[in-house]
């Protein structure tokens, strides 16, 4: 986590970051972003292997993201890689690049 984060707030400064705070309990994550597949919409979402979102990008005007606290605050779903939406983040170098593009896209 950088200087910037509050994780007792539940607020992540940048993806990195909320990834590093999961990674020990969730080696291998999954990343959700519908940028990927040329949505209108953002939505950025960390998922567990078994598709349970754990962490979200905040919705703007907000900026960063936070940990999933509420069942109900999203959906959870099978991961299908064919559809495109979802990157596998196997280690922290897959993480890292594919946050790269984030800065891109927004």
């Amino acid at each position: 986590m950088c200087d910037f984060c509050r994780a007792d707030e539940n607020y992540f400064h940048m993806a990195e970051c909320v990834y590093d705070q999961l990674v020990k309990e969730y080696p291998v994550m999954w990343l959700r972003d519908s940028t990927r597949i040329g949505a209108c919409y953002l939505c950025r979402e960390l998922l567990s292997p078994e598709g349970m979102v754990l962490a979200m990008q905040s919705a703007f005007p907000a900026k960063g993201w936070r940990l999933r606290i509420w069942y109900n605050e999203t959906i959870d779903e099978e991961i299908e890689p064919q559809r495109g939406d979802c990157i596998e983040l196997s280690s922290r170098a897959d993480a890292l690049l594919s946050f790269m593009s984030f800065q891109e896209k927004v």
